[in-house]
């Protein structure tokens, strides 16, 4: 079930910052001019921290919150209004915006950067430059895929999808250990785990670094964006799972599957670094290459490049699919008066069908970066929400244990 969590808001956004988001780390502290022998290190760990076990524990509190609930009231709606502790219908109003607009936030950046990542595949794949047709055809079929999911319904289509694209994504990740530099991958995997484990405290407590300004902030802000959606989700498809499972699942699967991918292909990346054959740094840093055209070279570079190439865009048009498909899912039955109402298939397909306008202005008007801070804003006020629901947690706990 675990596994459904990438597939509900960053399976492909897991892929593509695997691949560079070293990078930004490294030219930050170059800049910084911080010693040389622990730039490459730190520029290792960080993504690990950003996506590792606090990013998970985030989004553990909704899950709670909401299973909690419904034990108690079985019909309660899985909205913020629906558990919290308010009968002012202004207010329960509020909650209810505050949810579904910090759902579409969160799943707005993954979907955003997914676009242009499968059109800079399709472009290097077919050798023909990347337009602004390309960008509206590929916008167009992966929209009819995924409404299509999604009007089959969740068991039958995320479900279905998750499952494949599991397969495919492991599979993917473990072919380019074995046809890639395997010795690099693996020695410095081992290296960087040690090292993000010694540091693990001190990044957590760090502040006024220029990594936790412009990253921490955003990925913090970004998950708790994320976890209404993640936590309903789980929570819908839990499957009579108990909470430790759950929350246990959710921190210990969930963080060592983002470790594996980021493991993988950064050091991947660094290693073409290393060895002069793409000097990912410099482009970033002089704009030579956009950041999914240097995903894609990176994957380009391996053993069967195409095959990879091909394989790689198959797994993010599923990614893709599965994050629309869930976020519709959620919407639609936050839609419902409660719990217990199964949303119609025509509300799931217009949810899935509304949540490609903002990717795709995103995507048009290349404002992935302006639109972080606005969700780092937008969050704010989830930090007041996330108060209220450790208190519905703990009010429910007591209610429970005094039944």
């Amino acid at each position: 079930m675990e596994f459904y969590a990438f597939a509900a808001g960053i399976g492909a956004t897991l892929l593509y910052w695997s691949t560079v988001e070293w990078i930004e780390y490294f030219n930050i502290l170059k800049n910084d001019q911080m010693e040389d022998e622990n730039i490459m290190m730190y520029s290792r760990s960080y993504p690990l921290f950003h996506w590792g076990f606090t990013a998970w524990a985030i989004y553990c509190l909704p899950v709670v919150a909401f299973g909690l609930a419904l034990s108690l009231k079985p019909k309660s709606k899985l909205t913020f209004s629906g558990i919290l502790f308010f009968e002012n219908k202004i207010i329960k109003f509020l909650l209810d915006v505050l949810f579904i607009g910090a759902i579409i936030c969160g799943a707005g950046v993954g979907l955003g950067l997914s676009f242009p990542l499968i059109s800079s595949v399709i472009s290097e794949i077919l050798n023909i430059n990347r337009s602004i047709t390309l960008d509206l055809t590929t916008i167009l079929i992966c929209s009819a895929i995924f409404a299509t999911s999604a009007y089959i319904g969740v068991q039958n289509g995320i479900k279905r999808l998750s499952n494949i694209n599991m397969v495919l994504v492991i599979s993917f990740l473990a072919i380019i250990l074995v046809i890639g530099p395997t010795t690099y991958i693996i020695e410095n995997s081992i290296n960087t785990m040690s090292f993000f484990f010694s540091r693990y405290i001190d990044m957590s407590l760090t502040t006024g670094t220029n990594i936790s300004i412009d990253w921490t902030v955003f990925y913090w802000a970004w998950w708790y964006a994320l976890a209404p959606m993640v936590g309903t989700f789980l929570v819908n498809i839990s499957n009579n799972k108990t909470l430790r499972e759950i929350i246990l699942g959710t921190i210990f699967i969930g963080s060592f599957g983002c470790i594996f991918s980021m493991l993988i292909l950064s050091n991947l990346s660094i290693s073409l670094f290393e060895n002069n054959t793409l000097d990912s740094p410099s482009i970033i840093a002089n704009n030579l290459m956009s950041r999914e055209q240097l995903v894609v070279e990176t994957i380009s570079q391996v053993p069967y490049g195409e095959i990879m190439l091909i394989s790689f865009a198959l797994i993010i048009v599923i990614f893709l699919c599965t994050t629309y498909d869930s976020t519709a899912y959620v919407l639609a039955s936050a839609s419902m008066k409660s719990s217990d109402i199964t949303s119609s298939k025509s509300l799931r397909l217009l949810f899935s069908l509304l949540l490609v306008v903002q990717p795709t202005l995103l995507m048009f008007l290349n404002g992935v970066d302006s639109f972080k801070w606005i969700m780092v804003i937008f969050s704010i006020p989830l930090l007041f929400i996330n108060i209220l629901l450790m208190y519905s947690v703990l009010r429910n706990v007591y209610s429970i244990k005094k039944s």
